[in-house]
């Protein structure tokens, strides 16, 4: 390890009765392989509460490469003297004596102007790791080459491809199908040909003979009776938008003008118990089932075309207005 220490008095300092500083440069080791690293140490000593500068970090260049550049300020001795180092760590490639120039620092004494000073240069020695003189050092066998991870092997473009190529095809098929499900189905013999209140007749018939209430089936009872007195309604009325509410299609109803509101009522209340009987689960008894039957089978009979004197073959009707409660 070598030290060098330098005392910066300068003779404009004496001149102006400035107080002298103390620095010192430290090289550690001071012989060293190529390649190795030498720690420099850089300190000066200055009266407490003093301001000093340090410059930054040195670039690197082709023979020199700086590891670490840091400083640092000690706490003050008995004598008021505070330390202020800068420390560094240096790789030489350049073989021989190597100087390193001092760092350049500024730095203020309390009750004096600012001052510049330069640390001493720090030499030291960096030797070959190999002779000059031989003999030659064998050299090793070069390793073999390290195998691809396994995620660089996959043929991931083939892959995306692939995905790309299945969605492609899912998304057409399911265009495919929404198409024909949206096209609409070819009506059959009898909704081709059957007359509305041919079709309720007929559908009200098969109802009845199923005996639905008596077998406590009033869910299936009253969505059906409602959903073919719906049909018949929309056709023979020819409602704007299928798919009325009971609401709705009373209004539509009431607003052509040529219905009876007494017809309109009784339609209202079948079709408000079946809704209250599909949606809230409300049970009704036998004898209000048949007695909604009895209604459906008038009010088709009322509202069906003057040519159509068919009628089927139904019990007794019952006072007009009945509905399943």
């Amino acid at each position: 390890m070598k030290r060098l220490v330098l005392l910066l008095l300068l003779v404009p300092a004496l001149a102006q009765a400035r107080v002298p500083v103390r620095v010192e440069t430290m090289v550690q080791p001071d012989t060293v392989l190529v390649g190795q690293t030498v720690r420099l140490r850089w300190r000066a000593f200055l009266p407490d509460k003093s301001i000093v500068n340090f410059p930054a970090r040195p670039a690197d260049d082709s023979t020199t490469h700086w590891r670490a550049w840091r400083t640092s300020t000690l706490s003050p001795n008995k004598r008021g003297v505070r330390e202020h180092r800068l420390e560094a760590e240096l790789q030489s490639f350049a073989l021989g004596t190597v100087a390193v120039p001092g760092a350049p620092f500024r730095f203020r004494v309390p009750g004096e102007g600012v001052r510049e000073g330069r640390f001493p240069t720090s030499l030291f020695f960096v030797g070959t790791t190999v002779p000059l003189d031989g003999p030659e050092p064998p050299l090793r066998d070069m390793k073999a080459l390290v195998p691809p991870p396994w995620w660089a092997l996959v043929p991931w473009a083939w892959i995306a491809a692939g995905l790309a190529l299945a969605l492609l095809l899912w998304w057409l098929v399911r265009r495919w199908l929404r198409a024909r499900r949206a096209q609409p189905k070819p009506a059959g013999p009898l909704e081709a040909f059957e007359a509305p209140e041919v079709e309720a007749r007929r559908r009200l018939s098969a109802l009845v003979a199923r005996r639905l209430p008596e077998q406590g089936k009033t869910l299936e009872h009253g969505t059906e009776l409602a959903d073919l007195l719906r049909r018949f309604v929309e056709r023979r009325f020819e409602s704007p938008r299928p798919g009325y509410t009971t609401g709705e299609l009373v209004r539509h109803l009431q607003a052509r003008g040529d219905v009876a509101s007494g017809d309109v009522n009784a339609l209202r209340g079948i079709l408000e118990a079946c809704d209250l009987t599909k949606f809230a689960r409300r049970p009704y008894d036998t004898a209000r089932a048949h007695e909604a039957e009895e209604t459906a089978a008038r009010l088709i009979e009322r509202w069906a075309p003057a040519q159509v004197s068919a009628a089927p073959s139904m019990p007794p009707a019952r006072a007009a207005g009945g509905g399943v409660r």
